[in-house]
C-alpha cells in the first residue's frame, strides 16, 4: 500500500490557569500568518473544547501538501515570535503527533 504525500499533524495545548483566552488569541494569530506565508499549508485549524471553560487543552489539526512543506512550517521565520509568546502561557509542553495519510 502506498502512502500518499499528505502529512497530517494534531497537537494538543495545554494552557495554564486564567491563561486560555491569550491562548485562543494567539492560536487565531498563528493561523493566519500560516494561511498568508505558507500556500502548501492545506489546514491549520485551532479548535477549543465546546462547552467547557476553564484551562481545557486546544486541539489544532494541520495538513501540509508534503513533507517539505511540514518542514518549512517548522522552522518559518514568520512563527517564532509566537512560539516565544506562548511558551509562558502553557502549563506543559504541547503534544504533537504526525501521521501519514493512506489516501489521497
Amino acid at each position: 500500500m502506498r502512502e500518499a504525500e499528505t502529512v497530517t499533524v494534531v497537537a494538543r495545548i495545554y494552557p495554564k490557569a486564567g491563561k486560555d483566552d491569550e491562548v485562543a488569541a494567539l492560536l487565531v494569530q498563528m493561523a493566519e500568518a500560516v494561511r498568508h506565508h505558507e500556500p502548501d499549508c492545506l489546514v491549520y485549524r485551532p479548535h477549543r473544547l465546546a462547552g467547557h471553560g476553564g484551562a481545557a487543552p486546544f486541539f489544532f489539526y494541520e495538513q501540509y501538501r508534503s513533507k517539505e512543506a511540514f518542514d518549512l512550517h517548522r522552522s518559518a521565520p514568520h512563527l517564532a515570535g509566537f512560539r516565544g509568546r506562548m511558551k509562558d502561557l502553557l502549563a506543559r509542553p504541547t503534544e504533537v503527533e504526525i501521521y501519514s495519510s493512506l489516501t489521497d
